[in-house]
């Protein structure tokens, strides 16, 4: 609810700036790729032992709303991305296990614009304020610690930040490409762990958290530690000018 009343304002600001000349406004869809890193990357094994989430890059989409000023601006986007990774979970011949993330990401924030003389270019910097919602599955097969099918995992939600640069660049008076790079810090804040008394209960929620249950060799409560969801993402905005 908190992210769509701060939607709400920013759009609302979009639609009241129109009636000042010195604003621009642009609009349009955003493509691009979605990398994770840190904690949020690694190998099924890693996912398996609880160390990482082991998770592999994959495209996200979405669309963006900028509202520019005189050397600043202010970014709305929301973007889709979908994560995934399978292979051995390093326990024994034969057993697997493939998982599965869903990211829809809000982002807000101020961007500062360099303007180049003379050319069309006008590269930038920003820092957004992130809300993220992630779902997602884990299959297994064949371990014998955990029950072969497959097992979703609650929707969880996190606050964090992210930090970007990038470059627009100006087609005639109505179009712009807008290409850039992001860092995203996802769960800076909102880190917990949900669990149970068996080894599966700990892949059913996002457990970014430490296992408060934690014991050295203990086959059901293995997460020893709270673990960072950072990712890094390659954004190609396609945008229309108002």
């Amino acid at each position: 609810m908190k992210v769509i009343k701060i939607s709400v304002v920013f759009l609302s600001l979009v639609l009241l700036s129109t009636s000042y000349s010195q604003i621009s406004i642009s609009l349009g869809p955003v493509v691009g790729y979605t990398s994770p890193s840190g904690d949020y990357s690694g190998t099924p094994q890693e996912y398996y032992n609880g160390t990482n989430y082991g998770l592999s890059g994959g495209i996200h989409f979405g669309a963006m709303a900028r509202v520019k000023i005189p050397f600043l601006s202010g970014r709305l986007s929301v973007l889709y991305a979908s994560l995934s990774n399978d292979g051995s979970t390093g326990s024994g011949t034969g057993q697997t296990v493939e998982v599965k993330h869903k990211l829809l990401t809000i982002a807000i924030g101020p961007e500062f614009f360099f303007s180049l003389p003379a050319v069309p270019i006008r590269p930038y910097a920003g820092i957004d304020l992130l809300f993220t919602s992630f779902s997602g599955e884990t299959i297994f097969q064949g371990t014998s610690a955990v029950p072969s099918g497959t097992s979703s995992m609650s929707s969880a939600s996190r606050t964090g930040l992210g930090l970007g640069i990038g470059v627009n660049v100006g087609f005639g008076k109505k179009f712009s490409l807008d290409a850039g790079i992001k860092y995203n810090m996802h769960n800076l804040f909102g880190k917990e762990f949900k669990g149970g008394n068996n080894r599966i209960d700990s892949y059913t929620s996002l457990n970014d958290d430490k296992d408060p249950l934690f014991a050295s060799g203990d086959d059901k409560h293995f997460i020893a530690s709270d673990r960072s969801i950072s990712t890094i993402q390659f954004n190609l905005g396609f945008l229309f000018d108002f």
